[in-house]
């Protein structure tokens, strides 16, 4: 069985690098329109088995069940400790599950479809044990993928990708970097909306960014 784990903030602690520019009621409403477009794509991907959100928000977790996604299950954090705490305590939930492969998303790729989502996991389906998946930036990690699920340890977060590949060589293991515009674009950053907004798509984050006025 393949799983999809996606670690979501609380509402509140959501997008701080863009308070300076959207209120708390426009941040929290960004995460949820990002939060839905890839929780589409990962619940209509037609390799991906089972969705994992981890979050410490309940409220997240109410909000979602109302949307009404196939295969998805929820896992509470008991406190708010970073997203390496998030996907660790995913991990541990994995290993009693007859899990064979994984890939791990972050909350935020407005770019993202089940097509891309497939596309990535064609290659692990064909052979490809780790594969990591860069941000635009090369600062962070937009995915990753591993077969089986407890292959390596892994970073999330600042400067993370550089971290990942760094112990993966230092480690000996083989693996695939994965580079795909669905995959890159994250929205942590005022250019990142601007950049979103330039796309013109037509997706719930892309309606909902067209309805912003950015402070400055």
């Amino acid at each position: 069985m393949h799983i999809t784990i996606i670690p979501v903030k609380s509402l509140m602690n959501s997008k701080k690098r863009l308070e300076a520019y959207l209120t708390l009621s426009e941040r929290r409403a960004l995460v949820l329109a990002l939060l839905r477009d890839v929780l589409s794509a990962a619940t209509n991907s037609r390799l991906s088995d089972k969705t994992l959100l981890v979050t410490p928000d309940s409220e997240i977790i109410s909000l979602i069940q109302q949307w009404n996604f196939p295969k998805i299950e929820f896992l509470l954090e008991p406190a708010e400790g970073g997203i390496n705490q998030a996907v660790q305590l995913a991990l541990n939930w994995c290993q009693s599950k007859p899990i064979t492969s994984l890939l791990i998303i972050p909350a935020d790729l407005p770019l993202i479809t089940s097509e891309t989502i497939d596309e990535l996991l064609k290659l692990g389906n064909a052979g490809c044990s780790i594969i990591i998946v860069p941000s635009q930036r090369k600062d962070g990690t937009n995915a990753f993928y591993q077969r089986p699920p407890n292959n390596t340890q892994i970073y999330y977060g600042v400067n993370s990708y550089q971290k990942n590949l760094e112990f993966l060589s230092q480690k000996n293991l083989t693996y695939t970097i994965f580079e795909n515009p669905a995959f890159a674009l994250d929205i942590d950053l005022k250019e990142d909306i601007a950049q979103l907004k330039n796309l013109k798509l037509h997706s719930t984050t892309s309606e909902f960014i067209k309805t912003l006025e950015l402070h400055s």
